[in-house]
């Protein structure tokens, strides 16, 4: 350095200080980016306390949260559980995490679901969950550790990351179970309601039938007793006049022939018995008396076929199953109604068609049997006269009632009673056998009738009563009773 000039070392000592101020320069900002750097590790200290505390907070929130929180990554591993999902399994976080559900032994229909047990298994919808899609499963059973079911309501969403990516799936699951088994007991508590309403409406039904049945019965009883006393009463007098009648018409015969003999043997009378002869007007007697008396047999024995019509009708000495022949029933029901059918003032006579087939005698109650006649008999008449219906219908300017009888089988006969009448609409014809129901006007009809005899074909008979009827085109009953009423109570 002594080797050089003056003016050398002042550039040499320039040259150093400027390479000091350099250096200097450099120092302060090295200083002040480590005061940056400080600041910066203090700020990041500050945020990653915060994210401890939040961190903490959100797993605190997790952990303690009601629902069922978990996470599984692509290959349906736990990455996170709460202990609400632990501890309802019978596990710990620890025990889950890392695993699926078959490695912390889930039963395999669980994982895998049971269509039998309408079970749809985890593995299903965690499958379309990773694929990318939402799954809410509202019945979602889970075994605990004591051997019973959850019911959850689980909610599975893909989670992405910051591409876009799905890396695994988030789940959401309340427990439903007490919603569920309160559900249950309700479906059970509301089924059991209406089973027991069922069943009182049943009962009431029954009663309603019960009390119909009685009553009606009670009517046709006292109908047949009087019938039956009645038909009794007439019985005796005109016996004694029938039986007195053939009498009296051989001695007014012999008394004639008498009388002829005076007449041939004294051909001139007195006076006294021309004149007598003439008032009379013997001639006239002569022929009259033997038809008056002809005529008086007839009525008398009219009367004695209504007497028996009465006795077939009443059947008071037939309340048990007996073998009957029903035409004659059939029959004993027209001869008591005959004076409906004959012409009235405001209505024509109604033509009465029986087609009867040979019919063998048929088991049956034959009082309730001819129940069923009159009622189903009546409620044509009505409708012929035009009093069946609350409106007043057209008198029908023809009107027939036919009864055919047939045996289709060895097992079966069907008694068919149609009419020409005005018909009924299909709503008024599915109602006519419930009880109490009348589309006649008050005080014509209390709507018994018909099911009452529903219940004795029926009930009684073990067999059908249907009606097949349309409007304008008259109404038919059809009765199918079996030949024999096996096993009949």
């Amino acid at each position: 350095m002594s080797n050089q000039s003056p003016d050398e070392e002042i550039v040499f000592l320039r040259q150093r200080v400027s390479e000091l101020e350099k250096v200097l320069e450099h120092k302060n900002q090295l200083q002040q980016e480590l005061e940056e750097c400080n600041r910066k590790n203090a700020e990041l200290a500050e945020v990653f306390q915060k994210t401890q505390e939040q961190s903490s907070l959100y797993k605190m929130i997790i952990d303690k949260a009601l629902d069922w929180i978990f996470v599984k990554d692509k290959n349906y591993r736990y990455l996170l559980v709460n202990d609400t999902v632990a501890h309802s399994l019978g596990k710990t976080a620890k025990d889950m995490i890392g695993k699926d559900d078959v490695e912390i032994n889930l039963p395999t229909e669980i994982v895998f679901g049971n269509p039998d047990k309408n079970i749809r298994g985890f593995r299903q919808d965690d499958q379309l969950v990773i694929a990318g899609e939402t799954i809410h499963n509202p019945y979602d059973p889970i075994p605990c550790c004591d051997g019973s079911f959850y019911i959850l309501d689980t909610k599975k969403i893909p989670l992405c990351n910051s591409k876009g990516e799905i890396f695994a799936l988030l789940g959401v699951a309340r427990d439903i179970t007490d919603r569920h088994r309160a559900e249950a007991e309700l479906r059970q508590s509301e089924a059991k309601l209406r089973q027991r309403t069922l069943e009182l409406e049943q009962t009431l039904q029954q009663l309603r039938r019960t009390q119909s049945q009685l009553i009606h019965s009670e009517k046709m009883s006292s109908l047949g007793q009087l019938v039956a006393g009645v038909a009794h009463e007439i019985n005796n007098p005109i016996n004694f006049i029938y039986g007195n009648l053939i009498h009296a018409h051989k001695n007014l015969q012999d008394l004639l022939n008498l009388l002829s003999l005076y007449q041939k043997n004294y051909p001139d009378p007195v006076p006294d018995i021309c004149e007598q002869t003439q008032l009379i007007e013997l001639e006239f007697l002569q022929e009259d008396l033997p038809k008056l008396i002809c005529s008086m047999q007839l009525g008398a024995e009219r009367i004695c076929q209504i007497v028996d019509s009465l006795r077939t009708f009443s059947r008071l000495d037939q309340a048990a199953l007996k073998f009957v022949d029903i035409h004659e029933s059939i029959d004993s029901t027209l001869m008591i109604l005959e004076h409906r059918l004959n012409p009235q003032t405001h209505l024509p006579k109604i033509k009465l068609i029986k087609k009867y087939d040979n019919l063998p005698l048929v088991e049956c109650y034959a009082g309730h049997l001819n129940q069923v006649f009159m009622n189903i008999l009546v409620n044509a008449i009505d409708a012929l006269e035009g009093t069946g219906s609350q409106d007043f219908l057209s008198e029908i300017p023809n009107p027939e009632i036919s009864i055919t009888t047939k045996m289709p089988n060895p097992q079966e006969i069907i008694i068919c009673i149609a009419d020409n009448g005005q018909g009924m609409s299909e709503e008024i014809r599915q109602r006519i056998f419930d009880p109490f129901y009348t589309t006649k006007p008050v005080g014509k009809g209390t709507g018994l009738g018909l099911s009452i005899s529903h219940q004795i074909v029926t009930e009684q008979h073990r067999g059908s009563l249907n009606c097949i009827s349309s409007v304008g085109k008259g109404s038919e009953f059809i009765i199918k009773i079996p030949l024999h009423q096996k096993n009949a109570d």
